[in-house]
């Protein structure tokens, strides 16, 4: 059974629709995702500026953010090199 162009083409303008959507949320996800890394800065910066226990920093970031110890250790040696500067 052969489609007409209308057939064909009646489902196109929910393709573009979705695929606006898509773009919008998946903008609104790295807004997200760098508003938190901005908290995680932050929040680690202020721990080592509290003179806060390396370790216990490490701790505190991967309770309250979920952060993998790698993770957290790349946000302490930033909060470090900031305080040299």
């Amino acid at each position: 059974m052969k489609k007409t162009i209308a057939e064909t083409l009646s489902g196109f303008g929910y393709e573009v629709l979705d695929r606006i959507r898509e773009d919008h949320f998946s903008r609104l996800d790295e807004a997200a995702f760098q508003e938190s890394v901005v908290g995680i800065e932050k929040a680690t910066s202020a721990l080592y500026e509290a003179r806060i226990e390396e370790e216990r920093i490490i701790q505190l970031l991967q309770k309250y953010w979920d952060l993998r110890p790698s993770e957290a250790l790349y946000f302490l040696d930033r909060a470090k090199e900031k305080d040299i500067d």
